[in-house]
């Protein structure tokens, strides 16, 4: 299993435990642990073997949702798991949309980790899951089919950021944003920005709870 993971945790001695669940029990001694989701990005990088990265969403700088989108745009080919101290639903789901393959509770056994781990790098787990220490949890029937780009615009706008604005933060011209905002509506079935939020927080898609309106 020639492949590389990276591990992003701001805890050490969780981060610790992390590096000796890869190494020892899962067999990746080519582990590389960062206390940030920024440095993780700069690492992600340099590592042409990337096959896993286990992110915390309770990061300082960069961290929740935004986090996934930003390693979903750095590296979209690369398995992205969860590993959050949170149970919540809302936040589960928001982060399975987001592009995370497994959202799983720091929680679990070391076996159901480990075994997590191993149907990721192998391939042989191929829908998103949501582990906690109870079991895997059901989310069928709350997918929204929203694109990479169309996430992205809904954090964005959640925030109170103008299409000008959001066009700057993507790289993207206003009336593609536009766009974007439209097909968002549209999916959410909402006519206003104010709506598309209360909506998408209903849903689990936005967990800032401090969202402007």
């Amino acid at each position: 299993m020639a492949q590389t993971a990276l591990i992003v945790e701001d805890h050490p001695l969780y981060r610790g435990a992390l590096v000796h669940l890869m190494q020892a029990i899962v067999g990746v001694p080519d582990t590389v642990a960062v206390s940030s989701a920024e440095e993780g990005l700069r690492r992600a990088a340099t590592l042409p073997c990337l096959g896993l990265v286990l992110l915390d969403l309770g990061l300082p700088g960069l961290s929740g949702i935004e986090a996934i989108l930003a390693y979903q745009r750095h590296c979209p080919l690369v398995p992205l798991v969860v590993v959050s101290a949170s149970e919540d639903r809302q936040e589960a789901t928001a982060a399975l949309r987001a592009g995370a393959m497994v959202f799983m509770s720091k929680a679990v056994s070391t076996e159901t980790m480990s075994d997590v781990v191993r149907r990721v790098l192998s391939g042989t787990l191929r829908m998103p899951e949501w582990i906690t220490p109870s079991g895997k949890v059901s989310l069928a029937g709350s997918a929204l089919k929203l694109t990479q780009r169309q996430q992205e615009t809904l954090v964005l706008l959640s925030q109170g950021h103008t299409n000008k604005e959001i066009g700057l933060r993507m790289g993207l011209a206003e009336i593609t944003v536009k766009v974007h905002v439209s097909a968002v509506f549209r999916l959410l079935g909402v006519v206003n920005r104010t709506q598309a939020v209360l909506a998408a927080r209903r849903m689990g898609l936005c967990v800032d709870q401090d969202t402007p309106l």
